[in-house]
């Protein structure tokens, strides 16, 4: 509950009550300041229920100050929404901390602090309904372990009563950089990013359709364009420097992945069959092997952390289907690194794909159709068991990407008009708005350079 980290608090006679407040407040504001416990009270058959509130501490206008948001993740609205915007402040005159919120509804707390002690504060407030009817309220703050435990009461007669009793837990922040695929200049380029969704730069800067699928963890970057004329394998610098086309063939040759040792490449190619098969070549372009020969469509194929499995997809039609239709039932499948050893994990209506294992290699992600509901992120086992739907979204939800620890997924949402680029955490199921703008961006790719 107070001022930011770094920011000299020496003053002249400061008294204890004042120490432990600044030092509260270092604490609070550190890791971004946002804090969550869980609603004990949610209704998951609710739409406007919360099943986490959150805590959001930022610096105020001065050392003594900071301001407070209280809010509520709304997981079928994928958003946090704020109660209570206030702050905390500072009264020298009566070596008090005072406090003034209002909340979405219009009602005013204003109060101050009862009690200062090392790691506790106790606040009493008066909150002013929108009806003019007041209610006394006493909340107790205390930082224990990096976790904040509230109690709130509330006055009846002259007693106080118990409200309710919560623990605030950091929320999680993802870390590191991205890259995925936009429109917003025009045509698809590859474009980079933050885990917060800020710096973007665009990568390839060219009037070709440029994606974005994979890196080195160099830090160059891998991608496939038709500036070329036809669909070619590309490999660039961090900065977006020296594009070199490596795959030189007049047929398409698209979706890279980059090995984990970054000797090689597998991609998916029409030069042997115009389905598509799986080929793999060392990163100047030589040395190229298929991998896979049928009359299937494959699509997608990717590493296991570890280099020695390859996963994909492939389209398993009815026999009586003789369409010239793309894709109709997607599976899972994988093999080992030399393309023997297949074996499907996933048999499902509807279409599969997008699978990328984790980086323990426990777990794969792909997206699918759930309940012959909408395309969702799903979440399985490596030996194809114990299928759970992650993301759970009234949206389509498309090409998962996990992060280096394996806590979060980056992945595409949206519907025909517009896709994002979202983040969702594992463990919460929170989800995150990386980009908000009319055009289309998708395909993220998590990125770790080491």
């Amino acid at each position: 509950m107070c001022n930011a980290t770094g920011i000299s608090f020496a003053q002249n006679n400061q008294s204890s009550e004042l120490s432990y407040y600044l030092a509260q407040c270092e604490t609070l504001l550190q890791d971004g300041g946002k804090w969550f416990a869980k609603n004990g009270k949610y209704d998951s058959l609710e739409e406007w229920s919360p099943n986490y509130f959150g805590y959001e501490y930022v610096k105020g206008i001065n050392p003594n100050t900071v301001n407070l948001k209280i809010t509520g993740y709304f997981p079928k609205k994928s958003q946090w929404l704020t109660f209570w915007n206030g702050i905390y402040a500072w009264d020298y005159k009566n070596q008090r901390v005072v406090y003034q919120s209002v909340n979405s509804e219009g009602a005013l707390a204003m109060g101050e602090s009862e009690g200062i002690k090392k790691d506790e504060l106790t606040l009493v407030f008066n909150v002013t309904l929108p009806d003019g009817k007041s209610e006394k309220h006493r909340d107790v703050q205390k930082i224990i372990s990096n976790q904040i435990q509230s109690t709130s009461f509330i006055q009846k007669g002259n007693k106080w009563e118990s409200n309710n009793s919560m623990v605030w837990e950091r929320l999680p922040q993802p870390t590191g950089s991205l890259m995925f695929m936009s429109t917003r200049d025009g045509n698809f380029e590859v474009y980079s990013m933050d885990a917060k969704g800020e710096n973007l730069k665009n990568l390839t800067c060219n009037k070709a359709t440029d994606y974005t699928f994979s890196y080195f963890k160099d830090g160059r970057f891998v991608f496939y364009s038709n500036r070329d004329g036809n669909d070619e394998i590309y490999i660039m610098e961090a900065d977006g420097k020296k594009q070199n086309n490596i795959s030189n063939h007049p047929s398409a040759d698209r979706i890279p992945y980059a090995s984990p040792d970054g000797s090689r490449i597998l991609f998916i190619s029409d030069r042997d069959h115009k389905n598509g098969e799986i080929y793999v070549m060392d990163i100047d372009g030589k040395n190229l092997k298929r991998l896979t020969n049928n009359e299937y469509f494959e699509d997608a194929a990717n590493w296991s952390a570890d280099g020695s499995k390859i996963i994909f997809a492939r389209d398993i039609r009815d026999p009586k289907d003789n369409s010239e239709s793309n894709v109709g039932n997607g599976e899972i499948f994988t093999m080992n690194a030399d393309g023997s050893n297949e074996r499907r994990l996933t048999n499902r209506v509807g279409y599969d794909g997008g699978p990328q294992f984790s980086p323990d290699g426990s777990k794969i992600a792909f997206y699918g159709k759930f309940n012959s509901g909408n395309s969702e992120i799903i979440i399985m086992d490596a030996d194809g068991k114990n299928i759970f739907n992650l993301t759970e979204d009234p949206l389509e939800d498309y090409s998962p990407s996990w992060s280096p620890d394996g806590k979060w997924i980056a992945y595409t949402k949206g519907d025909s008009k517009n896709y994002d680029v979202w983040l969702i955490h594992l463990e919460t199921r929170i989800k995150t708005r990386l980009t908000t703008q009319p055009k289309r961006d998708e395909s993220p790719v998590w990125i770790s350079f080491n």
